[in-house]
């Protein structure tokens, strides 16, 4: 099974390098990969290019290409992360699985022409900072579906003031305090002042 291999090489590579906090290596059925697999359901059918920034050890992004290829689901996982030894670890998985990805060893700021129907990550950055993260990627039908924590209603807030977007706001499974964000009608625009725009935040 892909999973139980992945979960192998990670423990393997997890001995030369800190790919996940050591806390939650006994727990990585649940506390990485059931909660980055719960955005799977959430992809719409006709998602070809999914982009997940900031990689890391492959959370949610390879979680989710294991699980589209289990589905014959044609869809290209591309994995964005700096850190050449991650970059080496997700491709080393990659390979040893045989997955439809491409592992990027780069900041996301120098990405070109690499245009996603799909953009996620996880524990990486605020949104406002996120939002600005994903703009190599982003085009107006972009959806992105962030895994986010007990900060999410106060980063929404933040981000409000210079970014217009839709959001849906859907709790975790596998995190009580976690929530997903599932945005939409992104628009780049700065100088908004705070409380000119009214987010369109709902709760599924």
């Amino acid at each position: 099974m892909h999973f139980d291999r992945y979960a192998a090489l990670l423990a393997q590579w997890q001995t030369r390098m800190n790919l996940v906090a050591p806390s939650t290596l006994p727990q990585i059925w649940t506390r990485h990969f059931a909660d980055s697999a719960q955005l799977f359901p959430l992809l719409p059918p006709e998602a070809k290019i999914l982009v997940d920034i900031g990689s890391g050890a492959g959370f949610p992004g390879l979680v989710l290409a294991i699980l589209a290829k289990a589905a014959n689901r044609p869809i290209h996982v591309h994995l964005v992360e700096s850190i050449q030894k991650k970059a080496l670890f997700l491709q080393a998985v990659v390979d040893d699985l045989g997955l439809p990805v491409t592992v990027h060893a780069t900041r996301t700021e120098q990405m070109h022409g690499l245009k996603a129907d799909i953009v996620t990550a996880r524990a990486l950055a605020g949104l406002p900072e996120l939002f600005r993260l994903v703009q190599p990627f982003y085009r107006s039908a972009t959806r992105l579906l962030l895994l986010k924590g007990a900060r999410a209603a106060e980063e929404l807030t933040s981000a409000g003031s210079h970014w217009q977007f839709s959001c849906v706001q859907r709790s975790s499974r596998t995190d009580p305090h976690g929530m997903i964000l599932d945005i939409t009608a992104l628009k780049f625009k700065t100088g908004l002042r705070q409380g000119k725009k009214r987010l369109p935040v709902e709760r599924a």
